[in-house]
């Protein structure tokens, strides 16, 4: 139960934190800068800030690994 409070209010907190920034920064910096903080944030609470620098390192290598794939995969089609 701990864990899911800390959760919820981590979560509201944060969106609550980006929309008071949703004016003065370009929506999709903020969006991308929103998921990859609520991802660490979501580790952190999960199992500790360790694992959660694992979990978002892990994370931006697909995300990577996805677009070289798909920059192959469009030259190729092209």
């Amino acid at each position: 139960m701990n864990q899911f409070v800390a959760f919820g209010s981590f979560a509201i907190g944060w969106s609550v934190a980006a929309s008071l920034l949703i004016g003065s920064v370009n929506p999709i910096a903020l969006f991308a800068v929103w998921l990859l903080g609520f991802l660490w944030g979501v580790g952190y609470i999960a199992a500790g800030i360790r694992e959660a620098d694992l979990l978002l390192k892990r994370w931006l290598q697909m995300m990577a690994g996805v677009a070289v794939l798909a920059v192959i995969g469009a030259g190729l089609l092209s």
